[in-house]
């Protein structure tokens, strides 16, 4: 039951948190996401990198005479996802502003997106890992919906979020019936479906449907359209966990689906070498669009783009160091994300833009904002010593080891990162100020909510074994070959 639990105690705190008055439900949200975080970190802490099969295995019949069952487990791909989602769930929780309008159905709706990430994560049923898709994109639509800061053109960014995304569901569907009826095997449990791959000309099919799906939502280029918007618009809070732990979601897809279910999916040409493409183009191209961008939330949200294409083209690499790194890069991305929003929305809500043109000179008035801020930027642009560089480092190694060109061409990315993180930081904080009026530091709450995330950039940059001595358990789907 313990993997259950996972998902289960944030739907039911969720539900029961949105009929709670605004103080009340946001004390019974942190206490609900912080026992689960502490749940996952205990999983976490048993679980033994030794053993090449998914652990705390949950089986019970759930349409038996479809072959349908209710199958969790994690291991070397899932354990750090799990932890990931629940820490920034209590993150996003204490991110929350009481005095936000129907800040108890904000509460509800967090933990009820986090629910359906955490059964993503555990399933290893090809019917309940769709299940679980669609679970966690509900509560993300009307988050987007109810909340969302499109003032210009309210809804715009949650419809085209969900036309996106339904797209997306509707071809995995697809594959999802595909799979199961050209296998033969009478089975949707993916350890079995990994042992037994449909012909070459129908994996091509398959796989195509799923990455399509998968590509959207990682998001890859040219398929990340609906991001910008959906970032743009999304309250800080809840980027906190749509950035840091949904947008993983496509490329976790891609480790535990795409890659062990069809090995082989060539026919006209071979998609394992079109994939690692578009990873490079999204590479440059988000790094391009941010270096235009003057909004600090767009620019954030185009680099998230970049940064994800690291990600694709570590998981396409089909070796070790490639697809571990995707793995480590994957949690680096979700503790700098939404450091960086919460940074920006701070910013902007002292000085009432985030125009990074109208605004310099603010160091010397938020020193301890400034500080704060430029560790982030480093581990962000990818510094030696904080945690992004092990994780792309690991993914360029990776991609040359089977293609020098694609790796050469995604290296493209560590330059053009930090010239706009660093005309990012350059812009905000120095120079002459624009304004001379005093202005807060950062608060005390805001600097002990930004603590742990800023830990984890020291922590895992010096010591990135600490999450790897958990990744040999990836050998068991076919990842390392």
């Amino acid at each position: 039951m313990t993997l259950t639990i996972l998902w289960l105690l944030p739907l039911i705190g969720g539900v029961l948190v949105a009929f709670m008055p605004a103080r009340l439900s946001k004390l019974m949200s942190a206490i609900t996401a912080i026992v689960t975080l502490g749940i996952a970190v205990g999983v976490a802490l048993v679980f033994d990198p030794s053993a090449h099969q998914y652990q705390f295995t949950e089986v019970v019949p759930w349409v038996p005479q479809l072959s349908i069952f209710y199958r969790l487990g994690v291991d070397g791909i899932s354990i750090w996802l799990v932890v990931l989602n629940a820490f920034l769930t209590v993150i996003a929780v204490l991110a929350t502003p009481i005095r936000m309008k129907n800040a108890n159905r904000f509460l509800g709706l967090i933990l009820a997106m986090s629910a359906g990430l955490a059964g993503l994560f555990l399933a290893v049923d090809l019917v309940l890992f769709y299940v679980f898709w669609e679970a966690m994109l509900i509560p993300a639509y009307f988050l987007l919906w109810l909340f969302g800061e499109d003032e210009e053109k309210p809804g715009r960014a949650a419809i085209k979020f969900v036309l996106y995304t339904l797209a997306g569901s509707l071809l995995m569907l697809v594959g999802v019936i595909g799979e199961y009826v050209s296998t033969g095997a009478k089975t949707f449990d993916l350890a079995t479906l990994a042992t037994t791959p449909p012909t070459a000309a129908i994996q091509f099919g398959l796989f195509f449907v799923f990455a399509l799906a998968f590509a959207i939502k990682t998001p890859l280029f040219p398929f990340h359209s609906w991001l910008p918007d959906a970032y743009l618009a999304a309250p800080t809070p809840m980027l906190i966990t749509f950035a840091g732990v949904m947008g993983k979601a496509g490329a976790y897809g891609f480790l535990r689906i795409a890659i062990p279910l069809f090995p082989n999916p060539v026919l006209w040409w071979d998609w394992r070498w079109v994939m690692p493409v578009l990873a490079v183009a999204a590479i440059i191209w988000g790094a391009l669009m941010a270096l235009a961008q003057r909004d600090m939330k767009l620019l954030v949200a185009y680099s998230s783009v970049s940064h994800m294409g690291f990600i694709v083209l570590g998981i396409f690499a089909f070796n070790v160091q490639g697809q571990q790194g995707a793995v480590l890069q994957m949690v680096n991305h979700g503790i700098i994300v939404p450091a960086l929003f919460l940074l920006v929305a701070w910013i902007a809500d002292r000085t009432g833009t985030r125009d990074r043109s109208a605004l310099a000179g603010l160091a010397p008035r938020m020193p301890v904002m400034a500080g704060v801020s430029i560790i982030v930027v480093l581990a962000a642009l990818g510094l030696p010593g904080l945690n992004s560089f092990v994780g792309e480092f690991m993914t360029l190694l990776g991609a040359w080891q089977r293609a020098p060109v694609l790796a050469a061409l995604g290296a493209i990315g560590l330059v053009l990162a930090p010239v706009y993180m660093l005309r990012f930081f350059q812009g905000t904080f120095q120079g002459e100020p624009v304004e001379k009026r005093p202005m807060h530091d950062i608060y005390t709450g805001q600097l002990v909510l930004l603590s742990p995330l800023v830990l984890l950039m020291f922590v895992l940059g010096i010591y990135p074994y600490l999450l790897t001595q958990l990744m040999p358990a990836l050998g068991q789907i076919g990842l390392a070959r």
